[in-house]
C-alpha cells in the first residue's frame, strides 16, 4: 500500500475552486512535492464539457437558460463529453503519478471503473462498464449511474469519477449527457428505492478506491496545505 493524501471536502464546492485545486495538486505531484492525492466532494450544479463534447448538439438550451436554472456551463481540460455535477452526486478526483504505475492510462481508467462497481455492490447494485465509444462510466443494465473522465499531463492524472447518489434525475432532460442521445440515467437511491446520502457512500467509495489503486489515505498535513 502506498501512502496518499485525502482532501475530503464537505458542503458544495464551486467547480472553479475544485479545478484550481486539482491543477495545483497535479503540479505539486509532478514535482514530487506531495504523494498521490485524492479529492472527494460534491459540486454546485454545473455541466462540464470535455474535449470531445459537441456543444451545439449536447446543449439544446442557451447558456442563459441554464443559468436561470442555477446550472453553470464550463469547458474543462479532460477527455469525454458533457457531464453534469451537482448536489447528491459524489465526485472523486485522484491525482496519481502514473510514472510509478507503468504509464498505463487505460489501467487507471479501469481502476476507476472497478472502484465504482465495488462501491455499488455494497449497496446491492450490480454495475458494469462498457467498451463502446463515448460510453465510459458504469451502467446498471441500460441506465447510466456514474461517469468517468480523466486528464493526464506528464503522466499525472486529474479529474476522475462521479457517482449519482441521490439527485434530481430530471436534470438529464435538459441536455444530451455524454452525447448519448436518449440514454437513461439512474442513481443509488433510485436503484435501492430509498433515500441515500453522499456521506453514506463516502466510506465505501474510498475503501474501493484504496483497494483498486493500492492506496493508504491520510489527511493532508497542515504544512503541505501551503504547497497548493
Amino acid at each position: 500500500m502506498a501512502g496518499a493524501y485525502l482532501y475530503d471536502l464537505h458542503g458544495l464546492t464551486p467547480y472553479a475552486d475544485a479545478l484550481r485545486l486539482q491543477q495545483e495538486l497535479a503540479a505539486a505531484r509532478s514535482q514530487q512535492a506531495i504523494p498521490d492525492t485524492v479529492v472527494l466532494l460534491e459540486h454546485e450544479p454545473v455541466i462540464t464539457l470535455g474535449s470531445r463534447a459537441v456543444r451545439a448538439a449536447e446543449l439544446p438550451l442557451a447558456d442563459a437558460e441554464y443559468a436561470a436554472r442555477g446550472i453553470e456551463i464550463v469547458d474543462v481540460p479532460r477527455g469525454g463529453r458533457s457531464t453534469y455535477h451537482g448536489p447528491g452526486q459524489l465526485v472523486c478526483y485522484p491525482i496519481i503519478d502514473l510514472n510509478d504505475r507503468g504509464r498505463d492510462l487505460r489501467r487507471h481508467v479501469r481502476g476507476l471503473e472497478q472502484t465504482i462497481v465495488r462501491t455499488l455492490a455494497g449497496f446491492g447494485i450490480e454495475g458494469s462498464g462498457r467498451d463502446e465509444p463515448h460510453q465510459s462510466g458504469v451502467w446498471v443494465d441500460d441506465r447510466k449511474i456514474a461517469s468517468i473522465g480523466v486528464r493526464c499531463a506528464r503522466w499525472v492524472t486529474s479529474h476522475g469519477l462521479a457517482v449519482n447518489v441521490d439527485l434530481d434525475l430530471g436534470v438529464y432532460e435538459l441536455f444530451d449527457a455524454c452525447g448519448l442521445g436518449n440514454a437513461h440515467f439512474t442513481s443509488i437511491a433510485a436503484e435501492t428505492g430509498r433515500p441515500v446520502t453522499p456521506d453514506e457512500v463516502r466510506g465505501p467509495l474510498l475503501d474501493a478506491l484504496c483497494e483498486a489503486f493500492g492506496l493508504e489515505l491520510e489527511p493532508v498535513p497542515a504544512e503541505d496545505h501551503a504547497l497548493v
